[in-house]
């Protein structure tokens, strides 16, 4: 596994490099993270990484994940954040 998380620094690596994350994105992968293999809905994530629940209706959840995979997967073969769709975003650690 590739990925790694310093809790404590809020830092994020994937292939011993560094993941420039912001706050909310290191929130969220934190969160995808402790629940790899299991889906994650787009309000638990809502609730999670902004400690409020917010309609669904709100593309909110999907630029920050949009934003994360861009730098968590796109400059690496091996995706990891994958969309369930209608349901919500899991990753899968290989």
């Amino acid at each position: 596994d590739d990925l790694e998380l310093d809790m404590r620094r809020h830092k994020a690596t994937r292939s011993g490099i560094p993941l420039n994350l912001t706050p909310k994105e290191f929130l969220l992968l934190a969160h995808l993270v402790r629940s790899a293999g299991a889906v994650v809905s787009r309000d638990e994530i809502a609730e999670h990484v902004w400690d409020v629940g917010f309609t669904t209706d709100t593309n909110v959840v999907d630029v920050v994940v949009r934003r994360l995979r861009a730098k968590v997967d796109d400059p690496f073969k091996t995706k990891l954040i994958h969309t369930i769709r209608g349901v919500g975003y899991v990753l899968k650690r290989h």
